[in-house]
């Protein structure tokens, strides 16, 4: 597994690099999405709904996108479980991601894009029973895979998309669907 995360990262640049006839323009980008998501963690099922927030830079070249984002994502248990049975859980997740992306369709102010990313995902987790509190921590690596429209500007990039995130601990595939906005300097 490390190797693919060193062959990743050494190719991106080169990826990024391949279309010279265009100038470097840096973006700062900021996106959220809302998920559903089935996890179980310390015997608890913490199934609910999960906020996904992006803070990202990076740099265009083209057709070519390479950035390095910083995300957060959090997940509640469901209410009604938790008066039911007294319990509450949470669970909070920090991931460093090194993305690229490519417009395959790209007309003037119009793209299609898709890319991938891979990085190192933090977690805590937390279940508070009327008797005990579980708490669980700890890292793995986190892979993601994007597709979506951008509406670009001179200096301004609106994208919505779906992305899709995996990570080895806590085990999580999801799908989440996003909105965001880009600024190009």
């Amino acid at each position: 597994m490390k190797k693919i995360f060193i062959l990743a990262f050494t190719l991106m640049p080169t990826f990024a690099l391949a279309d010279t006839n265009d100038t470097w323009k840096f973006y700062l980008r900021a996106d959220a999405g809302l998920t559903y998501s089935d996890i179980t963690i310390s015997d608890y099922n913490l199934s609910g709904f999960q906020g996904m927030f992006n803070f990202a830079a990076g740099g265009q070249n083209g057709r070519w996108r390479a950035e390095l984002a910083f995300q957060e994502r959090a997940t509640v248990s469901e209410m009604f479980s938790s008066l039911l049975t007294q319990t509450m859980a949470t669970l909070e997740q920090h991931a460093l991601i090194a993305n690229g992306y490519y417009d395959v369709l790209s007309y003037k102010h119009f793209a299609w894009y898709v890319g991938a990313g891979a990085g190192i995902n933090g977690y805590e987790s937390r279940v508070s029973y009327p008797e005990k509190d579980v708490t669980e921590d700890g890292c793995s690596p986190i892979l993601g895979a994007y597709t979506g429209l951008s509406l670009n500007f001179e200096h301004l990039g609106i994208d919505v998309g779906i992305d899709y995130f995996y990570t080895y601990r806590p085990n999580i595939n999801s799908l989440v669907p996003k909105i965001g906005l880009r600024i190009i300097f």
